[in-house]
């Protein structure tokens, strides 16, 4: 699973959504727009995702989720779960 994780500085939800991928033991990428060290700038979220207003903003596996509650809608829905072990099948069988 492939995770992406668009955040800012200072983002209380955006901290809580990098912790959920931490305790999950989810690799994720930050592009964080407002660190000064990040490659990625503002430009790049809205060229990414253009009709986001919040953060974080969430991407598993090339799919746009959406925010942080969208996040925890699908993880009660069960289908990040389901995600993340399609792609542990995928990967054990390309070995």
């Amino acid at each position: 699973m492939r995770a992406v994780i668009w955040s800012k500085n200072n983002c209380a939800i955006c901290d809580r959504a990098k912790a959920y991928f931490l305790h999950k033991g989810i690799n994720y990428e930050e592009r964080n727009i407002e660190d000064e060290f990040s490659p990625w700038t503002p430009e790049d979220f809205f060229k990414a995702i253009p009709n986001a207003r919040t953060f974080p903003q969430i991407e598993i596996d090339g799919k746009y989720i959406g925010g942080y509650e969208m996040m925890m809608t699908h993880v009660n829905l069960g289908e990040l779960s389901l995600w993340y072990a399609m792609n542990v099948i995928v990967r054990i069988m390309m070995l």
